[in-house]
């Protein structure tokens, strides 16, 4: 049974109380796991449990991208050009600019996909091993750091996006906010995260697979969605539950099937990884622009 608890406070100077309402007191348990997954009462926000002290788990060394989270994230490359190939062209359609800004850019394939379509790019990425691979192995300008405090100077783009990495941050509400301040006033800020309210995720419970990584830090609905991006000044102008190409290594990695792991391995072996298109329809992707009046204050 659920039950009330005081929400502790967030590390690194985040918030002490609910990112969207500003509620500290009526805070319930959803789920005891690894870290207690909570929920605001007055608005309905679902998050983990906040580190205290000087605890992270925030570990995104090359064993999160290698048998850790990710099978072999490089390994995903195609699959993740495949799916950056209709995003892209999507893009094309919505602005009229070409620069790009992709925040949690991890290994840089989505920027390499658009960088070869023509696009100025560039990247943020916390991982210290994902953002040295995309400078030195794939030549990109990809800096090692947090949008929640981006460097001085940083230019204005026509597209900003994020892919499944607002759930990641401590402060979701800070990146937004800077990230207006670094978006064109008729550019577009693209993302991707887990639907809580979905189907898939109120059949497994605490069993859903976005609970399983512990650097996932918050669980959205699409009205906590709508909530955010109103309070950071933005209007939403599509939303889609789209599926996606995964690759069959990372199916097996995640499915919890017996011997599972084992088939994908011996797969690997023998090169044979191809990419498949799913969808669970627990995922949700935001197009959404800057509110005007409030880019001009």
């Amino acid at each position: 049974m659920s039950q009330s608890t005081a929400i502790p406070d967030r590390s690194r100077g985040a918030v002490s109380a609910c990112l969207l309402c500003g509620n500290g007191d009526k805070i319930r348990t959803l789920y005891a796991l690894s870290r207690s997954i909570l929920m605001c009462e007055i608005c309905e926000l679902v998050y983990a449990e906040p580190i205290s002290g000087d605890a992270n788990p925030h570990n995104y060394s090359e064993s999160y991208y290698r048998e850790g989270v990710y099978a072999d994230y490089l390994g995903d490359r195609p699959a993740i050009h495949k799916n950056a190939a209709r995003t892209l062209a999507r893009l094309e359609r919505l602005v009229q600019g070409r620069t790009l800004l992709d925040v949690g850019c991890a290994t840089g394939f989505f920027l390499e996909a658009a960088r070869a379509k023509g696009w100025i790019v560039r990247g943020f990425e916390s991982s210290e091993y994902a953002s040295e691979y995309a400078r030195h192995e794939l030549q990109l300008p990809v800096e090692t750091g947090s949008i929640c405090a981006p460097p001085p100077g940083f230019p204005i783009f026509d597209v900003v996006t994020l892919w499944d990495t607002i759930e990641h941050l401590d402060r979701p509400d800070l990146a937004l906010t800077n990230i207006h301040g670094l978006l064109h006033p008729q550019g577009l800020l693209v993302f991707s995260t887990g639907d809580y309210g979905s189907l898939l995720r109120r059949l497994t419970g605490k069993r859903w697979r976005l609970f399983a990584d512990p650097t996932h830090n918050f669980f959205f609905n699409e009205a906590t969605l709508r909530r955010l991006l109103r309070q950071t000044g933005y209007e939403i102008i599509r939303i889609t539950r789209e599926g996606k190409w995964v690759s069959l290594s990372m199916i097996l990695h995640q499915c919890r099937l017996p011997f599972a792991n084992r088939i994908r391995k011996w797969l690997g072996v023998r090169g044979f990884n191809p990419a498949l298109y799913v969808n669970l329809w627990d995922v949700v992707t935001i197009f959404a622009r800057p509110i005007t009046r409030l880019w001009q204050v």
